[in-house]
């Protein structure tokens, strides 16, 4: 494995493009073939609405905002950008491929976002807490692979699964700051049972050495699980 495929550099490159296009990741998921995203398009492109099917001659004005928002945005990356309008169904899309940094982002119109909770455009820390969760993430693989001399691979997906802690964290909260606190977790499932049984022991070792102070790391149901603010990493045993 050459050190540009290693899973902390593309975890990196994704911490980067969430937060150099300002991305709540809707989806993701990280593997040997890339990492992949799904978001929803910028409100300011959302600004005037079509349907589809469409044509070179009618593309949907919602993608071609994003692309001009995107050169903006993009144009301080020192790397390729390739970029498609997926006009064929009856919502438009936009795929935006980083091929030197194995990073896809497909974007979608929120009727066409998978269900689920969304927070406000001005509300961060939930994707705040994914990249923080990220970052610790490769800063323990970056770690192991120093010590074993590369890193094994993993493969991670993220979801948003109800918070059953919700309705305790806002008790105390006045009503107009209980919005700011999601009602979900930031989940993020990393599936390393093509570690060894000594890869995943250094692996563990790292995660603990990485931990702030009181960081708990526990095994629960097969996983060791570690929550970062709204966010929780779990990491299969």
């Amino acid at each position: 494995m050459t050190v540009d495929s290693q899973p902390s550099v593309l975890i990196g490159a994704v911490v980067r493009v969430l937060r150099d296009l300002a991305i709540h990741p809707l989806a993701l998921r990280i593997d040997d073939g890339g990492a992949s995203v799904l978001a929803t398009m910028q409100a300011r492109a959302l600004r005037r609405r079509s349907r589809g099917p469409y044509t070179e001659d009618n593309l949907p004005p919602e993608a071609t905002e994003m692309i001009d928002w995107l050169g903006l945005r993009l144009s301080v990356r020192r790397e390729p950008v390739d970029v498609m309008i997926e006009g064929g169904g009856q919502w438009p899309r936009l795929l935006v491929e980083l091929p030197a940094t194995r990073v896809t982002v497909r974007y979608v119109v929120p009727e066409d976002a998978p269900p689920g909770y969304q927070p406000e455009p001005n509300n961060v820390t939930l994707a705040g807490d994914v990249n923080i969760a990220l970052e610790f993430l490769a800063t323990s693989l970056r770690a192991l692979g120093g010590r074993l001399r590369g890193e094994p691979p993993i493969t991670l997906t993220l979801s948003y699964p109800d918070d059953p802690n919700y309705e305790r964290n806002v008790a105390h909260l006045p009503e107009e700051f209980r919005q700011l606190i999601p009602p979900v977790v930031a989940d993020l499932a990393v599936d390393r049972s093509r570690f060894s049984r000594k890869q995943r022991a250094a692996h563990d070792e790292a995660l603990r050495a990485a931990a702030y102070d009181d960081q708990p790391l526990e095994p629960a149901g097969g996983w060791l699980t570690t929550r970062l603010g709204s966010a929780r990493l779990r990491l299969s045993s």
